[in-house]
């Protein structure tokens, strides 16, 4: 699964690099693969853009590799990852009117990590594939958790690929191009191991079938952002939603054999019941993203841990990513298996649980509606749809 986007200048192919920027974190690799002229240069220099680097973004074919400093760190959206290096990110902002860069870029790796976050540009054009490129310092920067590498003519990496990586494909279509991203991470969970999460958990036909469908919407919104030109992490929202209610069965406020679809086996029923009682009290939010980051797989984790419901009230400034924004959106939208509108939703909540909650719970669900009503309005006036378009 990635995403495809079609550019028909080069400056919106440097605009595409530069969205691309805010998407990234501390010790990403973008890897670019495409021809000759097909604007791989004009992509970092979008990145570069992004980062707020003035500098000339020249391909350093014969240096090999250039490195910038970042002005403007993109991190808020990285979470813990930044942690470590906050206070270089305010010190570096600080130094800025202070001391007059160098407008010309260092041409090569540095021998130690970085102390400031800095960009590294490589062009491997006259490295044979497979060609050892710890000469160069590639291995070393890939691990610098302080700065972002781009790789042109990544191909000739061969396999010795980083594990987390931004895969970028350029193609040349007339005076088009086609740009293909993909997101690969270890902290994702791959899309082919769906099913196997469902067996796991023993999850119910019928919650599966929300899950599809909680899908549906959120994919037909994040393409429609992606016909805009905004970049999705397509290999993170997909798993997340298909899972998102892995566990549900988990916090049902009460279980009857004969009130689901299925024929409901004693192993099932087993799994079921051990798992109420080992996650009794948690939401089933919590404890698939419990599991998930148990495993390793914490961006997933967290993806679907911000489906849930109080956030938005609770935590209001966690919805800054549109894949935070479009997961809790469409399951938002989803009653059961049906595609309802946000009104409806709530109604079939209020009549569903309203009898479990008391004051308190009824406010806060109260302050949920009226935010996810403006999730709403913020998520369709980007994209030239209506919420009734979603189908």
């Amino acid at each position: 699964m990635q995403s495809v986007y079609i550019t028909k200048t080069p400056e919106e192919t440097i605009e595409l690099g530069k969205k691309l920027a805010g998407k990234l974190c501390p010790g990403d690799t973008v890897l670019l693969y495409g021809d000759l002229g097909t604007g791989k240069t004009h992509f970092t220099k979008g990145i570069a853009e992004g980062f707020g680097i003035t500098q000339i973004i020249k391909s350093p074919t014969y240096a090999y590799v250039n490195q910038y400093p970042i002005v403007d760190p993109l991190w808020l959206h990285c979470g813990s990852i930044v942690a470590p290096v906050g206070c270089l990110i305010q010190s570096h902002k600080a130094k800025r009117g202070a001391t007059k860069r160098s407008e010309e870029p260092q041409s090569e790796a540095r021998s130690h990590a970085t102390k400031e976050q800095v960009l590294y540009h490589y062009d491997l054009y006259r490295f044979e594939e497979g060609q050892d490129v710890s000469s160069i310092g590639f291995e070393e920067t890939v691990e610098d958790m302080n700065a972002v590498n781009v790789v042109e003519w990544a191909d000739r990496l061969g396999g010795k690929l980083p594990d987390k990586y931004i895969l970028v494909g350029i193609q040349g279509i007339e005076s088009k191009r086609e740009i293909s991203i993909k997101f690969v991470s270890p902290t994702i969970l791959s899309e082919d191991k769906i099913e196997e999460y469902y067996e796991e958990w023993a999850t119910p036909m019928h919650v599966r079938e929300h899950c599809k469908q909680v899908t549906n919407v959120a994919m037909q919104i994040a393409r429609a952002y992606i016909e805009n030109g905004e970049i999705i992490n397509l290999e993170l929202l997909y798993p997340a939603c298909m899972l998102h209610d892995v566990n549900r069965v988990c916090d049902f406020k009460e279980i009857e054999k004969d009130k689901f679809e299925e024929e409901i086996t004693d192993e099932k029923w087993e799994k079921w019941q051990a798992c109420r009682l080992e996650f009794k009290g948690m939401h089933h939010a919590d404890i698939a993203s419990k599991i998930l980051k148990e495993r390793g797989f914490t961006d997933t984790a967290e993806l679907i841990r911000l489906h849930k419901s109080v956030n938005i009230v609770m935590s209001p400034d966690i919805y800054t990513m549109l894949e935070r924004k479009i997961i809790y959106y469409a399951d938002k939208r989803v009653k059961h298996k049906e595609i309802v509108d946000l009104k409806e939703r709530f109604r079939d909540g209020r009549a569903r649980y309203e009898k479990f909650d008391g004051v308190d719970d009824k406010e806060l669900f109260r302050k949920v509606e009226i935010q996810t009503f403006k999730l709403e309005k913020e998520l369709f006036k980007e994209i030239g749809l209506i919420p009734e378009d979603i189908v």
